[in-house]
């Protein structure tokens, strides 16, 4: 029983260092949003950072997961920006 105590404290710990890893993390991304290939470039930039960040704790479930979430919120930022410049683009009265 002591064992498995001592595993859960081990992931936890490990998941704190993770999370916080993550917290601290600022990523910036430049990208074109009228150029697709920039946008997908961008959006792997951010999921390489993410991922390099949590490198060392691979193994750690919840890592894991809170890194596939920030990932998927980031892509979502990134497509929304570039459907906000889409939007800005539109038809517009010109008289």
């Amino acid at each position: 029983m002591a064992k498995l105590s001592d595993e859960l404290s081990r992931t936890l710990a490990e998941a704190g260092e993770g999370l916080k890893a993550l917290q601290e993390e600022v990523i910036e991304a430049g990208f074109d949003p009228d150029d697709p290939a920039s946008v997908q470039a961008a959006i792997k930039h951010v999921e390489t950072v993410i991922d390099a960040k949590v490198a060392r704790f691979r193994g750690n479930a919840l890592v894991r997961e809170a890194a596939d979430q920030i990932k998927a919120e980031c892509r979502a930022n990134i497509l929304a920006q570039v459907e906000a410049a889409s939007t800005r683009r539109g038809t517009r009265t010109l008289h």
